[in-house]
């Protein structure tokens, strides 16, 4: 009866252990990084793509079981996701008006409908990410990503060039934290 009963606890105490790992490497959570604590392929990664850029925040998160290091830049410098091994997940790039492809503005500026476009970034998609791989592509996928402001309220909303709408519109409280 006694190695029955320590059995079962011993059994329990190993799947609680592995689905605590499990969440905590899967999950949303991102971690703080310092630019000096970057794997070496990242920070390669970095200077090969934004050689004149200064770091602002460094996170780490795990995205569909790939560690990504999620870099956001000082000033109109953009930002950059990069996987471990130093392979560009993604880019986005601050723009300006004339810089954005006529559809595509034309569904950012409905989307605002009656507030302010804050800020546009043009993004490059180099890999997708999924069960654990890093599928690069063969040509880089473009949107364009705008935060808007109307009243007390922001958002974002994501577009191809050709102006179709890939997320959002999404609109919050202004202060509040984005999902």
């Amino acid at each position: 009866m006694k190695r029955l009963i320590i059995s079962l606890l011993t059994s329990v105490a190993v799947l609680v252990l592995l689905t605590t790992a499990v969440a905590q490497t899967e999950g949303t959570k991102e971690a703080k990084v310092k630019p000096s604590e970057l794997p070496a392929a990242v920070a390669a990664a970095i200077k090969a793509n934004c050689a004149g850029c200064s770091i602002a925040k460094s996170t780490r998160e795990v995205e569909h079981g790939v560690t990504v290091y999620d870099i956001e830049f000082k000033g109109k410098q953009g930002e950059i996701a990069i996987a471990t091994d130093g392979s560009v997940v993604d880019r986005e790039t601050p723009v300006s008006l004339n810089q954005v492809p006529a559809a595509a503005l034309q569904v950012i500026r409905k989307s605002a409908s009656g507030g302010k476009i804050k800020q546009i970034a043009k993004g490059e998609v180099h890999a997708d990410l999924k069960d654990g791989q890093i599928i690069k592509l063969p040509s880089p996928r473009y949107f364009f990503e705008a935060e808007l402001v109307k009243g007390n309220q922001v958002g974002e909303i994501e577009v191809t060039p050709e102006g179709q709408i890939t997320e959002g519109p999404e609109w919050r409280k202004k202060g509040s934290k984005e999902n």
